[in-house]
């Protein structure tokens, strides 16, 4: 059954529409075959039931005559006239069956006179005449016919009449009468042969009509119209050559809607084609880096720009998951809460660390969204992103130039008025004391004048750097402007702590300063104020401690003195 399948399957059209009408020209002749011999056999079996119910009716007749002559009674008599009858054409087999009512008044008679079958005894008690279809001595088919002798009312006659007793629609017997139908079988066997040289003469004849009618027909609107088609599918498919299109031919309606439809189908893959290259040049020159995974978040496709951040070759992913790109830096609850909202909402965006091939850990800004079929199944999963590192380092560049100062890089005055709030307020509220000092440098007006800004600015930044290496993490140093500096030492025990501070600042102090090919020796001048004992607020601190240093400064500086 498969091999008829794939075999089928094959062979082409042509073929099949020649085996199809083949097939049903074989079919409509094999039922009409079967009708025209039904026909003829139908006939003849009608005339021989007619041939041997006459012959049955004769002997009948026959024996009505013996009757009515009183020659019934010899049985010699019986024999003759069945013995003339018989001679007719084709009777296998004549007799008389002789019915009850006769055989109580007038004895058995002869033997083959008796009932023989099941036949004879229904003829006798149904009174119709039966058919039976049966076969010779010798095997030759022949057709049995049993007719019954029934008497009728106005039936008067002589002789034997007078002794016989008949009453009206009593069977007194029957005429069996067996005639072979060998000669008929033959003609039917002819013409059945007949029939057969005719089909196969017709046939032939339908095969070669047929061939070239299907052919003519297959070659003119389908085999040549298709063959385009196939041809300009090829050519498409060979160079995607979107602007072949098919003839469309309007004699031949069917294959004419399929060019015309094919050629539409083409248009909209000609404008979908140049969607697509600009979608594609979109994707390769966009300068966001792009992903695409499928549902189970294996990437499947990566634009340049991603390759260019990443460090990655596109060969590199393909197939993986995008947690290569892991940094650490987020956890796994980070992880669950964006591919929750990702898969909610259908997308997420923000900002994000990720790790280059290399190792590096770069910031960058990354958008999720989801491609869905129209069942809402998550196809893909689109992620773009920019690499956010020099926008990064530009706020904080910004934020820099906004709270530090641009020659030392000490915070300015604006972080520290902030820093000395918070650190006023927790040291109120801790019960802890906070020590402000305000410095500046003796005679530093004079270094800018003989040696020039450069030098002086040179300086400053040497004396930062001293400054720093003399308070702790959490202390801030803040340039407060010219040489004027300030250092919040917050969480101090007492106002020795500050000193402690002090001393140390003059001390760093006391070695010169390398500018170029010179040494320069300065010293500062500093104030203190200590909070809650001085102050409570930064205005006050700040105003304290600049007047203690101006005190400093009028007993010649390069010392410290608390605000009193």
């Amino acid at each position: 059954m498969n091999v008829f399948k794939k075999n089928w399957r094959a062979t082409g059209v042509q073929e099949k529409l020649h085996i199809l009408i083949q097939g049903a020209i074989i079919i409509l002749f094999f039922l009409m075959m079967e009708w025209v011999l039904g026909r003829f056999e139908m006939q003849i079996e009608r005339a021989a039931e007619t041939r041997a119910e006459e012959t049955a009716n004769g002997l009948i007749n026959g024996m009505n005559m013996l009757m009515l002559t009183g020659q019934i009674s010899d049985p010699e008599n019986r024999r003759m006239l069945l013995s003339k009858m018989s001679q007719s054409r084709g009777i296998v087999e004549l007799r008389i069956v002789r019915g009850r009512a006769v055989v109580e008044q007038f004895g058995p008679g002869l033997p083959e006179e008796a009932v023989k079958d099941d036949l004879d005894r229904e003829v006798l008690s149904t009174g119709r005449t039966l058919f039976s279809r049966v076969k010779g001595e010798d095997g030759r088919p022949a057709l049995r016919v049993v007719v019954p002798f029934i008497a009728k009312q106005d039936f008067r006659g002589t002789n034997c009449l007078l002794c016989h007793i008949t009453t009206s629609g009593s069977v007194n017997g029957a005429a069996s009468v067996t005639i072979d139908l060998s000669e008929e079988q033959m003609q039917l066997a002819e013409i059945e042969d007949w029939m057969w040289i005719g089909h196969i003469v017709m046939q032939v004849l339908l095969l070669i009509i047929i061939s070239l009618f299907v052919r003519l027909t297959i070659v003119r609107n389908i085999t040549r119209p298709v063959k385009e088609l196939h041809d300009a599918i090829a050519e498409i498919q060979q160079d995607m050559n979107l602007s072949r299109r098919v003839d469309v031919d309007v004699n031949n309606p069917d294959i004419g809607d399929m060019a015309q439809n094919f050629n539409l189908l083409i248009e909209k893959l000609e404008r979908a084609n140049e969607r697509l290259q600009l979608f594609v040049k979109m994707f390769d020159n966009s300068g966001e880096a792009i992903v695409i995974t499928d549902a189970q978040r294996k990437i499947i496709a990566v634009n340049p720009a991603f390759c260019m951040i990443t460090e990655y070759a596109e060969a590199d992913v393909i197939g993986r998951e995008p947690n290569i790109l892991n940094s650490g830096r987020q956890d796994e609850q980070f992880y669950r809460a964006m591919w929750k909202d990702i898969n909610e909402t259908g997308m997420w965006q923000g900002e994000i660390w990720n790790r280059r091939k290399g190792g590096e850990i770069y910031p960058e800004w990354l958008s999720i969204g989801t491609v869905k079929n129209p069942q809402g199944e998550i196809l893909n999963y689109v992620a773009l992103f920019l690499d956010i590192t020099k926008r990064k380092e530009a706020e904080a560049h910004i934020e820099h130039l906004a709270h530090y100062d641009s020659l030392t890089h000490l915070p300015n005055r604006a972080l520290f008025a902030d820093r000395l709030k918070h650190a006023l307020v927790a040291g109120v509220r801790n019960k802890n004391m906070t020590a402000l000092l305000f410095l500046d440098l003796d005679k530093f007006k004079s270094v800018n004048d003989t040696m020039g800004h450069l030098a002086g600015d040179l300086l400053l930044q040497s004396v930062a750097k001293r400054l720093k290496s003399c308070v702790r993490e959490s202390d801030t140093i803040c340039r407060q402007g010219g040489d004027e500096f300030m250092i919040l030492v917050p969480d101090v025990a007492g106002a020795e702590d500050a000193e402690k501070v002090a001393v140390k600042i003059i001390d760093a102090m006391k070695e010169p300063h390398h500018i170029g090919d010179r040494k320069l020796l300065v010293t500062p001048s500093i104030g203190i104020s200590v909070c809650p004992d001085d102050a409570t607020d930064d205005e006050m601190m700040i105003r304290h401690a600049d007047k203690a240093m101006y005190k400093v400064k009028e007993s010649g500086g390069n010392n410290y003195q608390f605000f009193a």
